[in-house]
């Protein structure tokens, strides 16, 4: 997120004015910059301070420009820095501007929030850290899987998540208002409990996923060009993170949704039969920026090869092996180098359950001919 649209985010914020999307949004941007709490602490105390002026307003944008003045006294330039112009003479700085909306203000608002973070960090406003990490806004969890690793984590309302490896899952201590959201980078399959009055929305990169109560995967990983989500019961509703006004689209069960991030047309594809599956994949298609499929319907759900990770098993189905690779390195924690071009278009099916990563290469031998070194955790792949 730019600089500037951040500061404004900080600015709405604290004028109680921010949606709690972008609150939502807020936390999970500063989650990880421990700089940037310490910062935003700092801003919230010394905007909550009680002005020593008597019968001065106690409205939140009031006090804001109180503190304008205050920090004047701190630096003699700063109220003529925030109107971006260095001058000794101030007797025209007005206290009590002439009234305008909020959306007319928030730019002018995050210039001098920029000014105010340069100004308590540069002077020490409070020259004291805390050790409590905790800010006043609903606090956020961050579940972070590493490569090699599972975990279950039970939501506020009851719902279950089980995060694949390398994966980060947020969502807040408590769901208020009237949707229940969180945030996912990497995979996840989510079994959510029913409510219809609070709809559960997974945001991603790409993607937005609203349901009621439903059990489906989301794989949405950075480095990977596609978000895939995969419905086993119930129903959701797709939409674009940046498009969300446009068509939502359903999704039923036994159907994945395949999105494609880099995609430069907009069409959207649902295939009926294996060989129309096929036919895409050949590429006969145009290249669409959604594509829909069925799932094999009789078989269970341990079975399918989307969700199959649940209960620990890496399912892999007509695999090109390149692909496959970087599976096998989430699963197993390795690093794998392959030294040969033909050998990553080979494609392989399979499962590997209990086995060592020595052992999952072994069987690979049977299905793709290489050979390969390990050495702790680096893996070398050469011709055979």
């Amino acid at each position: 997120m730019p600089q500037d649209r951040l500061y404004i985010l900080v600015a709405k914020i604290l004028s109680k004015d921010a949606t709690p999307e972008e609150i939502a949004h807020f936390q999970l941007l500063i989650s990880e910059n421990q700089e940037w709490k310490e910062q935003f602490r700092n801003l919230e105390e010394l905007w909550g301070t009680e002005p020593k002026d008597a019968g001065i307003s106690d409205s939140a944008e009031d006090a804001y420009l109180q503190h304008i003045i205050k920090l004047k006294l701190v630096s003699p330039d700063f109220a003529e820095l925030a109107n971006g112009n260095v001058s000794t003479e101030s007797e025209n700085f007005q206290l009590y501007p002439t009234k305008i909306p909020w959306y007319q203000r928030a730019q002018s608002i995050a210039a001098v929030l920029i000014l105010l973070l340069v100004s308590v960090f540069s002077y020490q406003f409070y020259n004291h850290k805390k050790t409590n990490d905790s800010i006043s806004l609903s606090q956020f969890n961050v579940i972070k899987v590493s490569l090699g690793s599972k975990t279950k984590v039970q939501l506020p309302d009851g719902s279950k998540v089980w995060v694949n490896s390398d994966s980060r899952l947020s969502y807040p201590e408590t769901f208020k208002g009237l949707t229940r959201e969180i945030y996912l980078e990497g995979e996840a399959y989510f079994d959510v409990v029913k409510d219809p009055k609070h709809p559960f929305i997974v945001h991603t990169s790409g993607i937005d996923i609203r349901v009621l109560g439903t059990a489906f995967n989301v794989k949405a990983y950075k480095a990977e060009p596609t978000i895939e989500a995969t419905l086993v019961h119930g129903l959701i509703e797709v939409t674009k993170t940046e498009h969300p006004n446009e068509s939502k689209i359903l999704l039923r069960p036994h159907e994945k949704l395949i999105f494609d991030k880099f995609a430069k047309s907009e069409s959207v594809v649902k295939q009926f039969s294996a060989s129309s599956i096929k036919q895409t994949a050949n590429y006969q298609l145009p290249n669409p920026a959604i594509i829909i499929s069925p799932l094999a319907k009789n078989i269970a759900d341990s079975a399918i090869k989307e969700t199959s990770w649940i209960y620990n098993r890496l399912t892999f189905e007509d695999e090109r092996f390149e692909d496959l690779v970087i599976k096998i390195e989430r699963w197993f924690n390795v690093h794998v180098t392959i030294t040969n071009e033909k050998i990553r278009s080979y494609r392989s099916t399979g499962a590997f359950e209990n086995e060592t990563i020595d052992e999952a290469l072994k069987e690979l031998q049977y299905l793709v001919p290489f050979n390969y070194q390990i050495n702790g955790r680096e893996v070398t792949i050469n011709k055979n």
